[in-house]
Order: C-alpha cells, then structure tokens, then sequence
C-alpha cells in the first residue's frame, strides 16, 4: 500500500510512521541490469509540519540483489539509510498534490531508495574480476591470456 498521510493528523504536532511499502507499490523499475529490488521498502519516519512545508526524519531500508560490475556473482546488499531527511513544500510551484487533505509521501521515498543504489555493484571491495573465480578457496583464471595478434585474420582480408 502506499504510503498516504492525512494532514489532518499532523496539524497539532508531529506524526510517527512505521511500515513497509511493496515493490509492486512502490511503482520500482530499474534499468540497470546489475540491480533488482528484491523486498519491500521499510520505512520509520516522523513526520512534523510547519506553515509551508512537511519535515520528514527517519530511516529506509531495501534489500537489492545484485550482480558484481565485475566478476558477475549475485549477492544482496541491503541499503539502509539511517539518517534520512525529506523537506517537501506545501505551497508554492514544486508543492505535493493534496487530494482531500492526504498526500501521497511514495514517490518521495523511491526516489531517495533509487538515489541510495549502487552505481557499480561489488560483491567485495577486493573483487579480482571475472578472470578470477573462487574454486575451493584457489584463484583459478578461466582463460589463459592468448599471445596470437587478433589482427591477423583481418590482415588476411582482400577488400580491394
């Protein structure tokens, strides 16, 4: 469910919300083959409201499973962002649609969730590459580094 928030509720001070939003809620599609969303988006926020604007504090959490930028091994990283902070207008041109005196935070959250992603996955930071592969413990390389010129054959080639 997304999350809606009555203003109503918040008028006389502040407002905890705790919860999860699914990804089918969520509306969250990447495009970046190397990271899936793979749980729901849990959230713990308070939320405060002055004249102008809503105040949002708390924390985000996703669980991602990933593929290694570079030996492709898929591991899950779970972002949790401890310290999270929203200020979202009330009034003005970049205000939040009110409809019925409730808002809808969700676009708010995903798209600080998408900003937390990774821009090159790493199942760890000594990652050796796709050349190495764990094999009971032992670096194996998967190929042996060819000396033959690749040109060659296209040397060959007769385009007179």
């Amino acid at each position: 469910m997304p999350l809606l928030l009555n203003l109503d509720k918040i008028e006389s001070g502040s407002l905890n919300l705790i919860g999860e939003i699914s990804l089918l809620d969520l509306e969250m599609e990447t495009l970046d083959e190397l990271i899936k969303p793979d749980g729901p988006l849990v959230y713990n926020i308070n939320v405060k409201q002055n004249n102008e604007s809503l105040i949002l504090k708390g924390s985000l959490k996703m669980l991602l499973k990933c593929e290694c930028s570079r030996c492709l091994k898929i591991f899950e990283l779970q972002i949790n962002q401890k310290s999270w902070n929203c200020k979202i207008s009330l009034k003005g041109e970049d205000s939040l649609e009110i409809n019925h005196g409730t808002v809808d935070l969700t676009p708010y959250l995903r798209e600080d969730t998408f900003l937390a992603f990774p821009q090159h996955p790493l199942c760890e930071s000594r990652c050796e590459g796709i050349n190495q592969v764990s094999n009971d413990d032992e670096n194996v390389p998967l190929s042996e580094p060819s000396n033959k010129n690749i040109w060659v054959e296209l040397d060959k080639l007769n385009l007179d």
